[in-house]
């Protein structure tokens, strides 16, 4: 189980330097708005693959603008202690992200993908079953990332060819050769995100079969055409069909100025196991609870897969519960397979 035994920021957000040594693994952040407790939370998630629990660009995360900011934390791995280190060095167009292993700096993330791993919940994500796709999603490739971390890796490379393609679309001669290489490259990463989306809530309604005292069991399902191909097809064959259907959609999405099929357009819904109440129709307190119902059984699926639970940074993870939920949490915090950081104003 990871344990953080030491935190140190450097002109991160409202810190311009901070030692924090939590003497142990629950944790329970209290004070003023304003006071800086999600930004720690934030310094924690930016330690794993993707760009944290705000998603802020990197320029925005030195404190009063500053160019350059940095985050290190000591854990413990069972018998293994490891500094995990991020930030910015140089400033403009010179700026970029750097990553330290025991002190020492690696060339990219890849080398920090197996050491750890985080979910988190937000009170952005309260209004998670009543909004757009966009944010599910992100949720959805969360709890990916914390099992396979190049999935990031994997949905960045489909972002970027698409946005060229749909950059390329626009132009008054698109060059068809350069769009074949582009449509090759979204087929191939986007069939790649779609199967660890289709593993992972296929593992998680596995893990989700059973509630966790006041939480309940959930159902989860994938809405995603690549998935579906992926149910009766190998691999190779669907990014075949997928690379056609681009090739099809080119006209439409010229008209449109944007790519209207592919992986970018995945959701799926919640739902309560026993009484198949969707997420989507139930009030805000019940949508909490399944939300957290499906974090908990994710964080088991982790432990099982890695050996160790997630790092779970809960942001205000009392708010809309009711009275029978928040005591069994309250009460239970310790015998729940995962760290909690709860963040209560």
């Amino acid at each position: 189980m990871a344990q953080l035994l030491k935190l140190t920021l450097s002109e991160f957000r409202n810190y311009e330097r901070l030692v924090w040594s939590p003497d142990a693994s629950l944790v329970v952040l209290t004070g003023e708005n304003g006071s800086g407790k999600t930004n720690l939370l934030e310094s924690l998630s930016l330690l794993t693959p993707g760009r944290g629990l705000r998603g802020a660009p990197l320029a925005q995360l030195g404190r009063d603008s500053t160019a350059s900011w940095g985050i290190s934390a000591r854990f413990s791995f069972d018998q293994d202690v490891l500094e995990l280190g991020t930030g910015m060095a140089g400033a403009g167009e010179s700026a970029r992200r750097v990553y330290l292993l025991n002190g020492q700096q690696v060339r990219n993330r890849d080398a920090l993908d197996d050491t750890l791993s985080a979910v988190w919940i937000t009170p952005q994500m309260d209004r998670l079953f009543s909004e757009g796709a966009s944010g599910r999603r992100r949720f959805l490739d969360r709890l990916v990332m914390a099992v396979t971390p190049h999935h990031a890796r994997e949905l960045l490379a489909y972002d970027r060819a698409m946005t060229q393609r749909n950059r390329l679309l626009q132009t008054r001669f698109s060059e068809s050769s350069w769009l074949s290489g582009l449509e090759a490259s979204m087929a191939r990463h986007g069939v790649a995100v779609a199967a660890g989306r289709r593993e992972m809530v296929q593992q998680l309604c596995l893990f989700a079969q059973s509630s966790l005292g006041a939480f309940p069991g959930v159902n989860v399902t994938l809405l995603c055409g690549v998935a579906d191909q992926l149910e009766h097809n190998p691999a190779l064959a669907v990014e075949d069909w997928l690379r056609e259907q681009f090739v099809a959609n080119r006209q439409q999405d010229r008209e449109r100025g944007r790519a209207t099929f592919g992986v970018h357009r995945t959701d799926f819904r919640l739902s309560d196991l026993q009484t198949g109440l969707p997420a989507a129709t139930a009030s805000t307190g019940q949508q909490k609870t399944l939300l957290m119902g499906a974090v908990l059984a994710h964080a088991r699926l982790v432990e099982d897969y890695r050996g160790m639970p997630p790092v779970l940074l809960l942001d205000e993870p009392l708010v809309h519960l009711d009275r029978a939920t928040t005591w069994f949490f309250a009460g239970n915090c310790q015998r729940l397979p995962h760290h909690c950081d709860p963040d209560r104003n």
